[in-house]
């Protein structure tokens, strides 16, 4: 069995790439002023609003990461291509269903308020979603990812009643 790893970069939101401008606009805007009107003054907030558009601009992107080997599918979170946090770890026994978003074999547990539902994928319009629909000890829960057609054939290989294309 040959492991399959589809790693999907995050889209940036709007809201975080405002947060980028606004804090290098203060950045820039405090400099200017500890340069020409109060050196002292303005200096650490220049300091202070530097490293957090540093930290918004380069340390803040994410990617997940979808693997499956022999029977077993994990999803983790990678933050800047250094830290990696693991989000699920799904045996198949336990998973009920994985069929593209909005597939009627899934439509119960889209409705039901009772089910978890952990978002996974990159936040593109454009892309291709599915749902793993599994049970565990606290309940069913609903991940929704973005498998690529390889992974999809693997699984379907051990598994081809849990698969919905």
């Amino acid at each position: 069995m040959q492991e399959k790893l589809v790693i999907v970069p995050k889209k940036t939101t709007g809201g975080h790439k405002a947060g980028m401008i606004a804090f290098f606009v203060l950045t820039c805007l405090c400099l200017v002023l500890s340069m020409f009107v109060s050196p002292v003054m303005f200096l650490v907030p220049t300091i202070i609003f530097g490293v957090i558009w540093y930290l918004f601009a380069f340390r803040s992107e994410v990617e997940y990461e979808y693997t499956y080997y022999d029977g077993d599918l994990r999803f983790a979170k990678i933050r800047n291509k250094a830290k990696r946090k693991k989000i699920a770890y799904l045996s198949m026994d336990d998973v009920l269903t994985i069929a593209p978003k909005g597939d009627r074999s899934i439509y119960k547990y889209e409705n039901d308020r009772s089910v978890t539902v952990k978002n996974i994928a990159s936040g593109n319009a454009g892309a291709k979603l599915y749902e793993a629909v599994c049970k565990g000890e606290n309940g069913i829960t609903r991940y929704e990812f973005e498998p690529d057609e390889d992974m999809l054939n693997a699984i379907m290989v051990k598994y081809p009643r849990s698969v919905i294309k």
